[in-house]
């Protein structure tokens, strides 16, 4: 066996390690862009940026019946999935975990919407809490349950189509105006917690992948998103806070861009969180 091969060896401990991290993130997002005054301005201001702008655009409407859309569509792809894979395995053990993964992500992100979290109100216009997002949560637990159940072969093809969905679906919220950044990035995170639970749960008792090639791309995208993360909260804090209706067209640009910066690099961590879990931790073999 060459030096240089790669097994998947599990270490078990190293399967739940994305757990604490989606947590602490989700709750670093609520306490800051939505508990914390700064935060909270700073994630309108990159709100009013995108709504601003976007409406000039011929095709804020589509994307809005998109939208509207986005329950069937996501049921649709992902039942074809499902189905796909209990006729190929003959078995609903992991396709039930999937669908108990989705299904918990959706009602975690209403329970906290509506019953246990709430948004201070410091005359942003910002009435109502709106954290997590419910249209970005379907879509990417959706994503995440398709990406989960698919053949090991076909894993390299699906998750990058299955993230482009649900990053697409989160920035489509933000600049049709029905969330926030922070409400999007809270979708992320709540919907890859649950399926890095499941994917940890099933690598105990149905490993989900033989063999698998280390490859150091995804601990260094990873790596350089949370840096990324990390400098948006920093900018948000340190950048100017104008009245919320008098912001200067370039402190509005920027913002913007910053909000658009938070939700890529939160949807990248979700699903290289869920990745990381799903082909197993590997080492090198003992020689």
């Amino acid at each position: 066996m060459s030096p240089r091969s790669i097994l998947s060896s599990p270490r078990h401990l190293s399967w739940w390690w994305a757990l604490p991290l989606l947590a602490g993130l989700f709750v670093v997002e609520y306490l800051f862009f939505v508990q914390l005054r700064s935060g909270q301005w700073a994630d309108q201001a990159a709100f009013v940026g995108w709504t601003q702008w976007w409406p000039r655009t011929k095709i804020l409407d589509p994307m809005r019946e998109f939208l509207d859309l986005l329950p069937w569509i996501c049921a649709g792809m992902s039942g074809i999935f499902l189905l796909y894979r209990v006729i190929r395995d003959r078995s609903f053990l992991r396709a039930a975990l999937a669908v108990a993964a989705v299904a918990a992500a959706l009602l975690s992100t209403q329970l906290l919407k509506h019953l246990l979290l709430e948004r201070p109100d410091f005359n942003f216009g910002t009435v109502g809490n709106s954290f997590p997002s419910g249209h970005t949560t379907v879509a990417a637990a959706s994503m995440g349950l398709m990406y989960l159940i698919s053949p090991p072969k076909l894993r390299p093809v699906v998750q990058p189509i299955a993230w482009i969905f649900a990053a697409v679906t989160g920035l489509a919220t933000l600049v049709c105006g029905w969330h926030r950044p922070s409400d999007i990035a809270g979708g992320f995170m709540i919907a890859a917690f649950w399926l890095v639970l499941v994917s940890a749960i099933l690598q105990r008792i149905q490993p989900l992948g033989p063999v698998v090639r280390e490859s150091g791309w995804s601990r260094k995208t990873g790596a350089t998103c949370l840096v990324l993360w990390v400098l948006v909260l920093a900018a948000s804090m340190w950048l100017p806070h104008p009245h919320i209706q008098r912001i200067p067209d370039i402190l509005l640009i920027t913002y913007a861009v910053l909000g658009l910066v938070h939700v890529t690099v939160a949807s990248l961590i979700a699903s290289l969180c869920l990745r990381s879990v799903v082909t197993g931790p590997m080492r090198k073999p003992q020689v």
